[in-house]
């Protein structure tokens, strides 16, 4: 095994070369990095490498021998095929190429991409603050960011923008659309804009200015003793974050946290070991890595002191939690600090060390190590096959066997059985409640919810936390579907009244205030629930960490108990 050394990162801290965590999650568009190439960068590639190989002789030549091979390819093409070529264009199918032969994860970066890579770690960006979905090729607000050039002006969800200075919108991706309403401070753009709820079609000029990237998409009380974040990202300001949202709610009286990581995807290593050093002070691993190179051997402990007081934790994932997420559940896993709920982690192991390219506007994120979890587990998927990469099974059934597991056993500091298999199984397997077909359909197919509550967001009178969904609720969304002559079986939908209400109410929720919504899902969501249930259990896992009890002979065995009594209900 190779040497590593112990360091303790500080939150604020940013290594020589930053790493990006990110996961590669399925529903999240970064698998496809669009790759620019200079007409002049050939050359100076050439002559990088030549001089800067270290490696001996024989490998010297050897990427001579190949590097001189393309160049003479590429003006080949570009001297003799028949029809004109484009340097560029050819030089970016050889670049996709090359990192394609590595891993997943390992991307080169053009200079916009770049960017906005780089602006979506930080803790702001000169834009005019709108998030933004997709709804039938057309580019659509999905909600404004509160006191935001776009709120100010008076955008609102399912607002449809036609143009951006001129250009047309239609078949723009999300990310494509981001990089041109991003800009300099005080710079302006101008927007055609369709107002679908007022059926008009307005001309808006913005102001760029200052928007913060919180890393928390909400946070709030679940009751009067239970507090909880939803953690979405670990850009450069999040353990600050965290911090900053459990004083809140400490002083509203939380004695208990649930840390959702749900759909996560990653981000900063700092961050992450930040995240979970908050729970594990005094120099505990939160997590080692290891590599080729030497200087990738690193094993990665807390700050001696934390900011917050001990409490007992629930930490929620799925298969969107992925890289700095599941550092921080298998850190927090490996040392019994807290329960970990939900369904299995994406499983991404690997560490991307990004290095500037060229003039240092674009990047390469370079997979350099991998990393391991306190008590010695990596948790990266294969990707022999990335249609069953992309695609993960199910790892239900592993959680429930009662067969013992193949292959090197792991055990967490207090002596739990954990498993080294591709992500975070968590200690109690809650999977979400299956979506009929019926309501499947009109919410992916048809984006039904959505576009209903875009219209009728003023029908029904003042949105907030005690809203109740009225009795014409469903009748009017019937009415919705039959106008636009969507072939719907209504008598099977109405067998699922109350999720289509659920799902209903939260988009119209959304319309207003994306808070009040969050808060309304989570009193719906089967996961968060089972968290009120296991607090007992978390408290007790609580007091083995802190040596002032042992861990019960049958805990484990009751976790699976709560876990498969679910599974029943389900």
């Amino acid at each position: 095994m190779p040497s590593r050394q112990k360091n303790r990162l500080r939150c604020s801290a940013q290594p020589d070369l930053p790493i990006d965590f990110r996961g590669l999650a399925p529903a999240v568009d970064k698998a496809y990095i669009k790759v620019m190439f200079a007409r002049r960068w050939l050359p100076v590639f050439l002559l990088a490498t030549f001089t800067s190989a270290t490696d001996g002789p024989s490998e010297t030549e050897r990427l001579n021998s190949q590097l001189n091979r393309l160049a003479e390819v590429l003006t080949l093409v570009q001297v003799n095929a028949v029809e004109e070529t484009d340097v560029d264009v050819l030089a970016k199918g050889a670049l996709t190429g090359l990192v394609s032969q590595l891993d997943p994860h390992t991307v080169y970066y053009a200079a916009d991409r770049y960017q906005t890579m780089k602006e979506d770690q930080r803790g702001s960006y000169f834009g005019v603050g709108i998030h933004l979905g997709q709804d039938n090729g057309r580019l659509t607000v999905i909600a404004p960011m509160s006191g935001s050039p776009a709120a100010l002006a008076g955008f609102r969800a399912g607002d449809q923008i036609l143009s951006i200075d001129g250009t047309d919108t239609q078949g723009l991706s999300v990310g494509e659309a981001i990089r041109m309403l991003r800009g300099p401070l005080d710079s302006t753009v101008t927007l055609q804009v369709k107002r679908v709820a007022r059926d008009e079609t307005v001309q808006v000029t913005l102001v760029r200015a200052e928007i913060p990237t919180s890393n928390i998409r909400s946070y709030f009380m679940l009751d009067q003793t239970t507090g909880y974040i939803a953690l979405k990202d670990f850009g450069e300001t999040a353990t600050h974050e965290v911090i900053a949202a459990i004083g809140s709610l400490q002083a509203e009286g939380m004695v208990n946290l649930v840390l959702d990581l749900r759909g996560n995807p990653g981000g900063l290593l700092p961050q992450a070991i930040g995240v979970a050093g908050l729970f594990l002070p005094g120099e505990k691993t939160i997590v080692s890595t290891r590599g080729r190179m030497s200087n990738a051997n690193q094993e990665y402990v807390s700050e001696e002191i934390s900011p917050i007081a001990p409490m007992p934790l629930i930490v929620l994932i799925d298969r969107g939690s992925a890289s700095a997420s599941e550092i921080v559940a298998g850190a927090i896993q490996d040392h019994d600090r807290g329960l970990i709920v939900g369904v299995t982690s994406w499983g991404k192991g690997l560490v991307q060390s990004v290095f500037p390219v060229g003039n240092g506007s674009k990047g390469l994120a370079l997979t350099t190590a991998r990393y391991y979890t306190p008590s010695g587990r990596n948790i990266q998927g294969a990707y022999e096959s990335m249609n069953e990469y992309m695609h993960p099974k199910s790892s239900e059934s592993l959680f429930f066997t009662d067969e013992s597991p193949v292959g090197e056993r792991f055990f967490t500091f207090a002596g739990r059985e954990v498993l080294q298999v591709r992500g975070i199984v968590p200690d109690v397997y809650i999977a979400y409640d299956k979506v009929p077909d019926a309501v499947s359909k009109l919410e992916l197919g048809n984006n039904a919810f959505f576009n209903f509550a875009v219209l009728n967001q003023d029908r029904y009178g003042e949105l907030n936390a005690d809203w109740e969904p009225p009795e014409a609720l469903l009748a009017d969304f019937q009415a919705y579907l039959m106008d636009r002559k969507q072939k719907v079986d209504w008598e099977e939908l109405k067998l699922h009244r109350e999720l289509l209400l659920e799902k209903l109410s939260f988009q119209l929720l959304h319309s207003h205030d994306a808070d009040t919504a969050w808060r309304f899902a989570a009193a719906h969501d089967p996961q968060v629930r089972a968290c009120h249930d296991l607090f007992d259990e978390a408290a007790e896992l609580l007091a083995v960490y802190l040596g002032t009890a042992k861990l019960p002979d049958n805990y484990a065995y009751g976790l699976k108990e709560y876990a498969r009594a679910h599974r029943q209900d389900h």
